[in-house]
């Protein structure tokens, strides 16, 4: 049900994907889609979840460029998996609490993500001067965000490599000039 909701999501949007189509495109009967995930939102969220690839530790790396090369290429393997659907959630009506919610979740995990990513690299290598890690951490969850993967990899024709290359750059002038 989950790799039908998420073909659906990318190609029909959130509006657009109905409880009734996932289960026809899934061979489910419509009680079961329901009684599965009790809501589109929930549907949606454990899309996102199913689709996301396995997360490589990257503890071990005590180079600092290695580190910050192997986090950003993992996190755009992420948005490649997963960017479709957190945009469709994105751009579910306001009027959708629950969709409101998990597009939340999605934010606040990923702001987390950019934070720590910031701390782990700063162990490696101190911040230049007069930088803050808040502010480090701002450009990591804006250069990584579904948003600007798509226009860039979607949109503009980038590949992956170049925009994890790109941005693995933009961060790394962030945190250490």
């Amino acid at each position: 049900m989950t790799d039908a909701a998420a073909q659906l999501f990318t190609s029909e949007g959130y509006a657009g994907t109905t409880m009734e189509a996932v289960a026809l495109a899934s061979g489910m009967s419509v009680q079961g889609v329901y009684f599965a995930f009790q809501t589109k939102a929930n549907l949606l969220q454990e899309a996102i979840a199913a689709a996301a690839p396995e997360q490589t530790s990257r503890a071990a790396e005590s180079d600092p460029d290695l580190f910050l090369r192997g986090v950003v290429a993992d996190a755009v393997v992420v948005l490649g998996a997963t960017g479709a659907l957190a945009r469709a959630v994105a751009s579910a009506p306001p009027a959708d609490r629950a969709a409101a919610e998990v597009h939340q979740r999605l934010e606040v995990q990923r702001s987390r993500q950019a934070t720590t990513l910031v701390q782990q690299a700063r162990a490696r290598r101190p911040l230049a001067a007069g930088v803050t890690p808040k502010r480090v951490s701002d450009v990591a969850f804006a250069l990584l965000s579904p948003q600007l993967h798509a226009v860039l990899v979607r949109g503009r024709g980038w590949s992956s490599q170049r925009y994890a290359a790109w941005a693995t750059e933009a961060i790394s002038r962030a945190l250490w000039g």
